[in-house]
């Protein structure tokens, strides 16, 4: 199997580990047992015990271990599920939504022996010789993934996997869009979708329809909800960056910083510069 693709190995007494808090290149589905600190975003959770972690491609985190880890860890490129058409299936990819939290814990006895098994026999079909064994780990990882759903304490449904309505699909789609501009690693690129008319362009749809399609799935209108999204990005680039706030407006879309600083303030209660300096 090409290592590029895809590879799964065990997480054996590690006591020290920090990546690199940025965007990664491939997905990673963690079982992990210890105490540590995850970063994601704008956020960082202290995590001690056993726990699944899903991380994104689109999604900028990085891992504090603060006691010995063991557990399975497994990687894979975005193509590893786009060959098989994976990537269609937006119920079997919402676990890595960015707007979630990534981590999962894993409290029965029961969940633990599940969770275990699957990473052992994906373990088994990385390291084998049948010709289908890509098609059987990914299998494998739907399974974790519907694992997590299972234990996801907001409810969601583990085994959605039915059509979506119109306005299900297009909301899906322009949230989707959105969330793939980011995260944002050059000051020198500006974003190129930021009004819900440049955004029902790319949809096909006209733009007032698009708003009452969102506005009906989420509660929230098209402009509240790429101004949070873009809230949340700038709250990174101020914690995880030197640029100056200037830059970080335009790189965000924003013609004039005042505008930018309204908008931050209006939805964090702090200017841009408070923000920065209290964190």
């Amino acid at each position: 199997m090409d290592a590029n693709d895809f590879r799964a190995f065990k997480i054996e007494n590690l006591d020290t580990y920090m990546p690199s808090f940025g965007r990664k290149d491939l997905y990673r589905i963690c079982l992990v047992d210890g105490k540590s600190t995850v970063h994601f975003r704008d956020k960082s959770i202290t995590i001690n015990g056993i726990y699944l972690f899903f991380g994104n491609i689109n999604t900028p985190y990085s891992w504090e271990t603060e006691s010995e880890q063991s557990g399975y860890s497994c990687l894979f490129t975005e193509n590893f599920l786009k060959v098989a058409g994976y990537l269609d299936n937006t119920e079997l990819l919402s676990i890595f939504n960015i707007e979630k939290i990534p981590v999962y814990e894993v409290v029965g006895d029961k969940e633990k022996a599940n969770i275990q098994f699957i990473f052992e026999r994906i373990l088994e079909e990385s390291n084998g010789q049948y010709l289908k064994r890509k098609d059987m780990i990914r299998n494998f990882i739907s399974i974790l993934i519907h694992e997590a759903l299972k234990l996801n304490s907001n409810g969601d449904n583990p085994a959605a996997f039915t059509s979506k309505k119109a306005s299900e699909r297009i909301s899906s789609k322009f949230l989707n869009l959105l969330n793939e501009q980011f995260p944002i690693e050059d000051k020198n690129r500006i974003l190129p979708f930021k009004t819900a008319a440049e955004f029902a362009l790319q949809l096909n749809v006209h733009p007032n329809y698009l708003n009452r399609l969102v506005k009906r799935e989420t509660g929230r209108t098209i402009l509240k909800i790429i101004n949070e999204r873009i809230v949340t990005e700038a709250k990174i680039l101020l914690l995880h960056t030197d640029w100056t706030i200037t830059e970080i407006a335009c790189t965000l879309g924003f013609e004039y910083t005042s505008y930018f600083d309204n908008v931050f303030k209006k939805t964090t209660g702090l200017s841009p510069k408070l923000f920065r300096k209290t964190n």
